[in-house]
C-alpha cells in the first residue's frame, strides 16, 4: 500500500519524509518505505480576480462582488502588464497529482 503525504511546504515535508523513512528524493516529492511525500508551496489554487467575471472597473454600485459560484485557479504572476499561471505552481501541482493517483490514501499533513 502507498500512502501519499501531503505538507504544506517543503521543510516540513523533509521532516515527515524523515520520520516516515521516505529518503528517496524525486523532482516535487519525497519517495520510500511505502510513502510519497510531497509539498503544496503555500497557496497553489487562489480564488479569480474580477475580471475573471466580467468586471472591469470597480464601481460602488458592484459591491460587494458574490460570484455564485467561485472560480479556482492557480496562483498568478505578473508577467509585463497581465497575469498568467506560476509555472513553478503549475510544476508543483503535477506532482501532487502524480502522487495522489499512485496513492492508495492521502494524509493530508497541512494547516487547517
Amino acid at each position: 500500500m502507498t500512502t501519499c503525504i501531503i505538507a504544506e511546504k517543503p521543510s516540513v515535508a523533509r521532516d515527515i519524509a524523515r520520520i516516515v523513512g521516505a529518503t528517496s528524493k524525486q523532482d516535487g516529492y519525497l519517495e520510500g518505505n511505502g510513502y510519497l511525500v510531497t509539498w503544496a508551496m503555500g497557496h497553489l489554487i487562489t480564488l479569480a480576480m474580477p475580471e475573471a467575471y466580467g468586471y472591469v472597473a470597480y464601481k460602488a454600485e458592484d459591491l460587494p462582488i458574490r460570484p455564485n459560484p467561485f472560480q479556482l485557479i492557480v496562483r498568478q504572476v505578473r508577467r509585463d502588464k497581465e497575469f498568467v499561471s506560476d509555472p513553478s505552481a503549475l510544476k508543483q501541482l503535477k506532482v501532487i497529482r502524480s502522487c495522489f493517483d499512485k496513492a492508495d490514501r492521502i494524509i493530508v499533513a497541512t494547516d487547517a
